[in-house]
């Protein structure tokens, strides 16, 4: 029996052929199957869609589902880790501390994340002022957590056990790290470190004694009058042995107007730039050079503006830390 429709249509433009014969029959009849089987087709086609509109609506509703639940603990881990900052900024120095201490001074501190590993430390003991700035591995939670540890250490090596001399404080940090931090792990081998510069500053003898591992300083009077000095090419942790490698310090006399600069890596590892490249230490330390004779509201501008602009669109990609200090002696 051939498809109503389909009848209809071929009486209509067939009108004057006969087409009752077998042969006509059978090609109808085959053409009408075939309808027959596109129209099903068809209805299964749009039954499918409408299983697809259906099953995608629920996947839309599970996914949305989904997101609501994730930008919930989103939320959450958000305010875990304001929370933790809260904490580790109670826990360091405050920038106010460097403020009454150095009449003229700038920080410019930008963690990658909410929390991050670059620190300073800073304490007033006898004649001395103590001042750091330090680097911990990684960055994130895990940097906090080396920055709270290294900043206690640091405070309890000179008020606790009255070391004064830099490379013996820094000797001091490095065997407290590695025995807390194997401790805690179980493992003799940990890939925890930082890298740190610790100066002492006598202002009444216009002495510095310096020492590093993996950090330099600058001194900087001008462009054409800059100082630089080189800590020991190893970290802090990752079992560093003091007694096989001593950490060493440098003592150097400063004048009045010179700037101490110390820093982390995270602003001269800052990709960006036309070339997507590295800001670098060169670079940074020609720009802290040139903008060693302004004010100190200035040069912290200049310095936040250059790494803002070389960084563009690009993510940071580690905590960035800047300290200038304007020295100054006292009779």
């Amino acid at each position: 029996m051939l498809n109503k429709l389909l009848e209809r249509q071929l009486r209509r433009y067939i009108k004057t052929v006969d087409v009752s014969g077998p042969e006509f029959q059978n090609l109808f009849t085959a053409i009408s199957q075939a309808y027959d089987h596109n129209e099903e087709d068809r209805q299964l086609i749009e039954r499918s869609l409408e299983l697809s509109s259906q099953e995608l609506s629920d996947s839309n509703r599970a996914l949305l589902d989904a997101s609501r639940i994730i930008e919930l603990k989103n939320k959450d881990m958000i305010s875990s880790l304001e929370y933790a900052r809260l904490v580790q900024n109670s826990l360091l120095a405050k920038e106010s501390t460097i403020f009454d201490i150095f009449n003229n001074a700038f920080i410019f501190n930008r963690p990658r994340d909410i929390v991050g590993g670059d620190f300073f430390w800073i304490r007033e003991e006898k004649e001395k002022i103590f001042l750091a700035t330090a680097d911990c591995t990684g960055h994130g939670v895990p940097g906090a957590f080396m920055s709270v540890i290294s900043f206690r250490l640091l405070n309890q090596a000179v008020r606790d056990y009255g070391i004064s001399g830099t490379a013996q404080i820094l000797s001091f940090l490095n065997e407290e790290i590695n025995s807390t931090l194997s401790s805690r792990s179980g493992e003799a081998d940990t890939k925890d470190a930082l890298d740190i510069s610790l100066v002492s500053i006598d202002r009444k003898k216009g002495i510095i004694e310096f020492s590093g591992v993996g950090h330099r300083i600058l001194v900087c009077n001008g462009k054409d009058n800059v100082r630089e000095f080189k800590g020991d090419r190893t970290h802090i942790g990752q079992n560093l042995s003091t007694t096989k490698n001593p950490i060493s310090s440098q003592e150097f006399n400063f004048s009045d107007g010179e700037v101490l600069y110390m820093y982390s890596d995270g602003y001269g590892d800052q990709f960006g730039g036309v070339e997507q490249k590295k800001f670098g230490a060169s670079r940074l330390k020609e720009l802290l050079c040139e903008i060693s004779g302004l004010d100190f509201v200035q040069q912290r501008t200049q310095i936040e503006s250059s790494f803002l602009e070389w960084k563009d669109s690009n993510m940071q990609i580690d905590d960035v830390l800047v300290l200038g200090i304007g020295l100054y002696t006292e009779n």
